[in-house]
């Protein structure tokens, strides 16, 4: 630590790993996100974001643990509730994770991010028909949501509908031309 950090207060510790992370210095941004925190044990903004970059880093079980953390100063904290969920997908905490979801769709029942996520683990559980409810949730909500048109995508692939599972892709990129997971998966069904 250079003289000049030991001035630094938890705020601009916290925006110089934001700069970090913005160029995918993820090390050097968890440590600067550490000093924040440090500085203000308290900052939910500081926590959440310390989750998301351990996330990024595959460390899913800190992950979880530092959203946490940002709960248990702010409970209504949508966001880190979401990223919770995200995070106990990735370790295949499927049932943990809709927990997450559901809790933050009684906030805010038109959550796109919340219902994506929710129809995304609902697919990893087979619950195809649920999954496809919150995707078409999402594309009610929001009829140019690209992320909503390629997941019911892939849950019509599952399902084996693959005239809606192509018409969900293209509709995607219709939306989003430069959305490659939607490209690769339209290849795909032209390939099966």
């Amino acid at each position: 630590m250079g003289f000049r950090d030991r001035f630094k207060n938890a705020k601009s510790w916290y925006k110089e790993g934001v700069k970090l992370a913005q160029k995918g210095r993820y090390p050097e941004t968890l440590e600067c996100f550490d000093k924040a925190i440090e500085l203000d044990p308290k900052s939910e903004i500081a926590w959440n974001s310390k989750g998301l970059i351990l996330e990024k880093l595959g460390r899913y079980s800190e992950a979880v643990t530092s959203f946490d953390e940002a709960l248990k100063f702010d409970p209504k904290f949508t966001l880190a509730r979401i990223n919770k969920g995200i995070a106990l997908r990735k370790l295949g905490k499927y049932e943990e994770a809709l927990n997450c979801f559901d809790n933050a769709l009684e906030q805010y029942p038109e959550h796109v991010l919340a219902l994506i996520n929710k129809g995304i683990t609902l697919g990893k559980l087979r619950k195809f028909d649920e999954s496809l409810e919150c995707f078409n949730q999402v594309i009610e909500i929001d009829p140019e949501n690209a992320e909503g048109w390629f997941n019911k995508g892939l849950i019509y692939k599952e399902l084996e509908n693959l005239d809606e599972s192509k018409k969900s892709f293209e509709k995607a990129l219709e939306i989003e031309p430069g959305y490659e997971a939607a490209w690769k998966a339209k290849e795909e069904l032209v390939e099966e």
